[in-house]
């Protein structure tokens, strides 16, 4: 699946991320990149709503899960469990949230534990930034399963 055909299965599964003007701009299992428009998660302060900020790492984390885990089983679910986010700096302006898995032996776990019971767990990072400022920093514990 390309980047494209993540974007209307995403807004499809998840409407409001449509109104949310969300875009995905990079989508392999290795990783994921969201961006968000300002304009429709804006706040009465002028910046981006936290709830805006933290749900579209939510999705991008979603994301990395989905794109790891339907090549091996296309009826999983998946689901986050819990969450961290700390944001760092207001946000003024479009921002992107991105997802990167590089270890290689916590994807390992996470798919042999799948395989084996159904069910895995995998703690993935999310940085929301927009060009070269970090903005918020997010941890999430994602859960697939049958």
């Amino acid at each position: 699946m390309d980047k494209n055909e993540f974007e209307q299965l995403l807004h499809q599964l998840i409407p409001i991320t449509k109104a949310m003007e969300f875009s995905v701009i990079e989508f392999t299992p290795s990783k994921v990149g969201i961006s968000a428009k300002l304009e429709p998660n804006i706040n009465h302060k002028s910046t981006a709503f936290g709830g805006s900020i933290n749900s579209l790492m939510t999705v991008c984390g979603w994301a990395m899960m989905f794109a790891n885990i339907k090549g091996i089983d296309p009826d999983a679910h998946i689901v986050i469990q819990k969450s961290n986010i700390n944001y760092l700096v207001p946000i003024k302006e479009d921002f992107i949230a991105e997802c990167e898995l590089t270890d290689e032996e916590s994807k390992r776990k996470f798919l042999q534990m799948y395989t084996k019971y159904k069910k895995g767990r995998l703690k993935l990072n999310v940085s929301c930034y927009n060009q070269d400022t970090l903005l918020a920093e997010y941890e999430g514990q994602y859960v697939a399963f049958k």
